[in-house]
């Protein structure tokens, strides 16, 4: 009997679907991101809000490749269950702020006046230090370096504004997610 080949970890396919979409979970989807973003570090987005039907949060991130919808099970746990696709039609996002998403060089100075408490409450000079941080370069992030990484943009506004297409993409993650939990917590409802 023929067996079917498996796709390679962290892609999942579903054939289900009207049209074939791309869907990465976790490192495949990291890594994605991080080659997209290492192409063009300028004007990325990453936009966060909670999902009003699933209880979980989605995000869209966005650079100069394209656009991503993102499902994430929780934003209260360090390794959170991240599922991604690319947008076939674009979402315009305008600047969710005065600073652009990104890596930006953390100053090895900065970081241990950080770590000795000082500035904290933060006080003008700490306060210049990490609005000088925002105001920097994005850049694409290299091995041994720190970075900062973000903003991060949270918001109350769900996925009132998508076409029908990034509705039922919404719908497919939503329900990959809920089928990931399932897998990998047998007691999930």
């Amino acid at each position: 009997m023929p067996t079917r080949p498996l796709p390679a970890r962290g892609l999942i396919t579903p054939t289900q679907s009207k049209w074939m979409m791309k869907l990465l979970e976790g490192e495949s989807l990291r890594r994605h991101l991080l080659e997209s973003y290492s192409k063009n570090p300028k004007g990325w987005n990453f936009v966060i809000s909670p999902s009003g039907k699933h209880g979980f949060y989605d995000a869209v991130v966005s650079g100069s490749d394209g656009t991503w919808m993102l499902k994430i099970d929780s934003i209260f746990k360090p390794t959170p269950i991240v599922l991604g696709s690319p947008t076939e039609d674009s979402l315009e996002l305008k600047p969710a702020g005065p600073f652009p998403y990104g890596y930006r060089n953390l100053p090895p100075e900065l970081i241990l006046q950080m770590l000795r408490g000082e500035g904290y409450p933060p006080r003008d000079k700490a306060a210049a230090s990490f609005l000088s941080l925002l105001k920097s370069e994005t850049v694409v992030p290299e091995e041994g370096r720190s970075y900062a990484e973000g903003p991060f943009v949270f918001t109350g506004r769900g996925s009132a504004d998508l076409s029908e297409r990034q509705r039922d993409l919404d719908l497919k993650l939503a329900s990959e997610m809920q089928r990931l939990l399932r897998t990998r917590y047998p007691a999930y409802g």
